[in-house]
């Protein structure tokens, strides 16, 4: 039995097992999260020390922010899951 041909940017997307929206939103949005950690961006969501400041929702802390750095991840999988 021959193997299937992968033809075009769908083919291989499911020959990778991204065949469904969500898994390509997860994976989208976890390499937009590592790298943008990696690069310490956004700047407001990080100290001067380097870390990561704590969500005032649920934190006292005076350094603490509404624009978490959780939400450049949840956007970027957001889009790939509406836009692929």
């Amino acid at each position: 039995m021959e193997p299937p041909e992968i033809v075009g940017t769908k083919g291989v997307l499911v020959h990778m097992g991204l065949g469904q929206p969500l898994a390509r939103a997860f994976v989208g949005a976890t390499v937009v999260g590592v790298a943008a950690y990696a690069l310490g961006k956004p700047e407001f969501a990080f100290d001067d020390k380097g870390e990561m400041r704590p969500f005032k929702g649920v934190s006292k802390l005076p350094t603490s922010t509404y624009a978490h750095f959780l939400a450049v991840p949840i956007v970027a999988g957001a889009a790939v899951y509406l836009f692929t």
